[in-house]
């Protein structure tokens, strides 16, 4: 491979100080990055390990977030910095196994850490995905060095600590661990029986910590209710395909739904996957087993978006780093293809930061500095739909409170149906905290004929990434 140790480290650095930078400079955090460490910081553990249901991921993050939130007061009005020198911890980890640990060709490697999803969705995003980057790259390495699979299993259980979809890439690594099949089935069982058990352990306790337990309509809810769709299969088979390699071509498959240009690429982009991996049994089979699961989990359980899709091309980008060993300087097309779907990452990845730079990610940031300057720690604040507000009670440094309960909240229930309160209950509760007013908030215009007494104090509408808006009322008593 003729690697030069120096411009290893000498990428790592340069891409490391770039996305860091970046991201604590340009990106405000977003409701699903501030929920996870609201979670793990105001839950005791064993609370949290119990409601990691509601949340439908395991608990890796969550230990992870645990342990931050150990330095919360030290951080205190400015945790959102902790949560992104949190993250950046990992992602430097991650890079570190890329460029230096993992063997393949420069090229191949910055090919892989300028994708979209590398280098914007999980690297520069607050989620518990950069996980799944790291453990998976730490897969990468210990197969290319056929370290002792001990190691590789305790690797492939965390991977299943991580996401459902880091189940699957575990998956599609333990495929890749299988193949070639070499003297008898025994023989070849017993090669690779540490592996199977750590993931099959794995399997098992991500099923325990995140099966659904309690309000079996909310969970419902949740999931896909028709799971013989065809319009379900059509956007699974889409998403991982045309959204996962080639982002920016159509439009949201999530938003706007499948399409014939949209699919026909998707039919492409399996083609091409084949053409660039047919030289690599292990690897071909490896990425048919995660395509064939992510597209039956998408038509039959959840349908996701291009954040779980992205799981897609990980697998894809663990592969190539696998076999560049093998074929890269000897098969021009597979060479052609890797750049091709290089390219268009690095599009999309390129349009995503300059989104991010120059619009705020999230409006939550500046509705939280309105809050900590305007409103007295005094005047109690009643949030409607908690989803949406709860990241302005994070950023202003205070509770919010919720009807009908009247209780203050941090966190949320995904699941939980969003309650609309009345103007006597506003009322009431104002009453009972022994105020002469209150403020409401809300992520959109509330209905003045259920609210008389609101007057709009601020609308927040300016232009964002997430497309969010928020506006604040004053309610008085009289």
């Amino acid at each position: 491979m003729n690697r030069q140790p120096i411009l290893s480290h000498c990428l790592w650095i340069i891409t490391c100080a770039v996305m860091v930078w970046f991201k604590f400079t340009h990106h405000e955090l977003w409701k699903d990055e501030w929920q996870a460490y609201l979670v793990a910081r105001d839950m005791g553990i064993g609370e949290m390990f119990a409601f990691l249901n509601y949340e439908g991921h395991p608990a890796l993050w969550y230990v992870y977030l645990k342990v931050a939130s150990i330095f919360s007061s030290a951080f205190v009005p400015h945790e959102e910095s902790l949560i992104q020198l949190a993250h950046s911890l990992l992602l430097l980890a991650s890079m570190y196994m890329l460029y230096v640990k993992v063997k393949a060709p420069i090229w191949v490697q910055l090919g892989v850490a300028v994708s979209y999803f590398f280098g914007f969705q999980y690297g520069i995003v607050n989620r518990g995905y950069i996980l799944v980057i790291l453990l998976g790259l730490v897969a990468v390495y210990q197969l290319q060095r056929q370290s002792d699979d001990k190691w590789l299993a305790v690797t492939l259980f965390l991977l299943c600590q991580t996401e459902v979809y880091g189940v699957f890439v575990a998956g599609a690594l333990l495929v890749y661990k299988l193949l070639p099949l070499t003297g008898t089935i025994v023989q070849s069982v017993q090669r690779i029986f540490t592996p199977i058990m750590g993931a099959a352990l794995g399997l098992l306790v991500f099923v325990a910590s995140v099966y659904p337990r309690g309000n079996r309509d909310d969970f419902r809810r949740a999931y896909n209710q028709d799971i013989l769709s065809l319009d379900g299969l059509l956007t699974a088979l889409q998403g991982n395909t045309t959204n996962a390699f080639l982002p920016g071509l159509v439009p949201d498959t999530n938003i706007g739904g499948w399409s014939g240009i949209g699919l026909i690429l998707g039919i492409l982009c399996i083609v091409a996957l084949y053409l660039m991996l047919r030289r690599s049994t292990a690897a071909l089979l490896a990425m048919a087993a995660m395509l064939v699961v992510m597209i039956i989990f998408g038509t039959v359980i959840y349908s996701g978006g291009i954040r779980q899709w992205g799981a897609t091309y990980v697998v894809f980008a663990l592969l190539s780093l696998l076999v560049s060993e093998q074929y890269w300087r000897v098969d021009r097309l597979a060479i052609a293809i890797f750049c091709l779907i290089g390219g268009v990452q690095l599009v999309h990845n390129t349009r995503a930061h300059m989104r991010d730079h120059r619009l705020p990610f999230s409006i939550t940031k500046q509705v939280g500095a309105f809050v900590s300057e305007k409103v007295p720690e005094a005047v109690p604040i009643v949030a409607i739909n908690k989803f949406e507000t709860a990241a302005v009670g994070a950023y202003a440094d205070r509770e919010l409170y919720e009807l009908p309960t009247g209780k203050p909240f941090t966190y949320f229930k995904w699941l939980e149906k969003v309650y609309l309160p009345t103007q006597s209950e506003l009322e009431l509760f104002t009453r009972f905290k022994n105020v002469g007013g209150i403020v409401l908030i809300s992520p959109t215009p509330v209905d003045r004929g259920r609210f008389p007494k609101a007057q709009l104090w601020k609308a927040f509408e300016d232009p964002t990434y997430k497309l969010e808006r928020m506006y604040l009322y004053s309610v008085p008593l009289k």
